[in-house]
């Protein structure tokens, strides 16, 4: 059995795609970090089905995701300075412990029949906080352990563990819930932490840290910004991001009333349209990860752009389940492809020096703009229905793409010099 395991290791590293996995450093990043967002799939369903149960407004489902990116809007450029200064490895030790005493704290309640919704947004902005930091270095230490040669495969698997996640996290989270009740959701996504706490601990290879030179405070906050808004390649891809986190990633913020509004579904119901948007999710993965080694990637982000206006615009007007799923999956597909490859082009075009502080400024772009978003689409499903804020969605999204196949010109696609050093082991040092 070991000998037959042992050689489909071997199978799966062989592929292009799956060379990464033969750093020890990175295959314990990805299990630590597919545990940890599988707790937090799990969670997501269960957490979103008692917050619309206890409100029945979609603002309040809004507010859920803005006190968790609000402190990421305010200091993400900040924090990156943060990224490059620490050992990494330590910020994700210290976050994760934290993360699992904040949801610890949620799952009492739950379990208690105390919790209320103040308590789950103050959780929500502690997570908040976490994420200013936590993302930033986890992907960082991805481009230590693996090298520039494997940095364009290492992006996208190491996404996709987050979208294993999303295929099979809400459907177990709707199936313990609608069994077990919400608090068995809440405890399995504290505990899940733990995963990532263990994994960076373990992790040998030697994270390194921006040299400490004599440097004012403002230059190490704007530092990042002004690198990314004069570079015409980081600056196009800054506003697609923006585009698409403002007006269409809400949508996924607004699933539980979608599912019970549009379809009638409960909270399993819920965890197939989630997972629906996991599964597309992690085909596009696939698919980029395959395709990873192609000077495409300008391409790519074009293209699921406007692929995804055209989706979402499809789901404003859908009340068919079955025709949903698939659109789901597009969507899934299309978001985690688009961000995924601008991750990759903003990691291969920033210096090293100021990695941290950039990649910043793309996890602004992402995240630092969604609590806008999700209020905006909130307020206007309250006030017109939600179909309405889909479709102005779908249609800024669109306009967004438009503009990008129109400055098409401005982005460039970097040049990867093979590496002549093989990584095995701890991995890069």
């Amino acid at each position: 059995m070991a000998v037959r395991l042992e050689k489909a290791l071997e199978l799966l590293r062989s592929w292009p795609a799956f060379r990464v996995f033969r750093h020890a450093d990175f295959r314990l990043l990805w299990f630590g970090a597919l545990i940890s967002f599988t707790g937090s799939q799990i969670q997501m369903v269960a957490q979103g089905a008692y917050v619309y149960e206890v409100t029945g407004r979609k603002t309040a489902l809004a507010l859920v995701a803005v006190f968790g990116m609000l402190p990421v809007t305010i200091l993400s450029p900040v924090m990156g300075a943060v990224v490059d200064l620490f050992d990494r490895r330590k910020i994700i030790i210290l976050t994760s412990i934290a993360l699992f005493l904040a949801t610890a704290y949620n799952a009492y309640g739950a379990s208690t029949h105390t919790l209320t919704i103040m308590q789950i947004y103050a959780v929500a902005l502690i997570g908040g906080f976490v994420q200013t930091v936590e993302p930033t270095s986890r992907q960082t230490i991805v481009r230590e352990v693996v090298g520039d040669q494997d940095l364009a495969q290492a992006v996208p698997l190491q996404a996709m563990t987050f979208n294993i996640a999303k295929s099979i996290g809400p459907a177990i989270g709707g199936i313990l819930t609608s069994a077990f009740g919400f608090a068995t959701c809440f405890w399995a996504n504290s505990i899940s932490f733990l995963a990532m706490t263990f994994a960076a601990m373990a992790i040998k290879t030697k994270t390194e840290k921006s040299e400490r030179r004599p440097q004012p405070i403002k230059d190490l906050i704007f530092e990042g910004m002004l690198f990314t808004m004069r570079n015409p390649s980081l600056r196009m891809l800054f506003l697609m991001e923006g585009a698409l986190s403002l007006f269409g990633m809400p949508y996924f913020f607004q699933m539980p009333a979608i599912a019970k509004d549009f379809f009638h579904l409960d909270e399993a119901g819920l965890g197939v349209c989630y997972t629906a948007n996991g599964l597309g999710a992690l085909t596009g993965l696939i698919t980029i990860a395959t395709l990873s080694v192609r000077p495409i990637k300008t391409r790519i982000v074009r293209n699921a752009m406007s692929t995804f206006a055209v989706a979402l615009a499809a789901l404003c007007v859908t009340r068919n389940f079955a025709l949903a799923l698939p659109l789901f999956a597009i969507l899934g597909a299309c978001s985690i492809s688009m961000f995924n490859t601008t991750n990759t082009l903003f990691q291969l075009i920033s210096p090293g020096q100021l990695r941290g502080r950039v990649l910043s400024m793309h996890l602004w772009a992402i995240a630092g703009l969604a609590p806008l978003g999700n209020l905006w689409m909130g307020w206007i499903a309250d006030a017109f229905g939600l179909p309405v804020a889909l479709g102005i969605g779908g249609a800024c999204v669109a306009a967004g793409a438009v503009l990008a196949f129109a400055n098409r010109k401005k982005l460039i696609e970097p040049v990867v010099v093979s590496e002549p050093v093989e990584r095995e082991g701890g991995g890069a040092r």
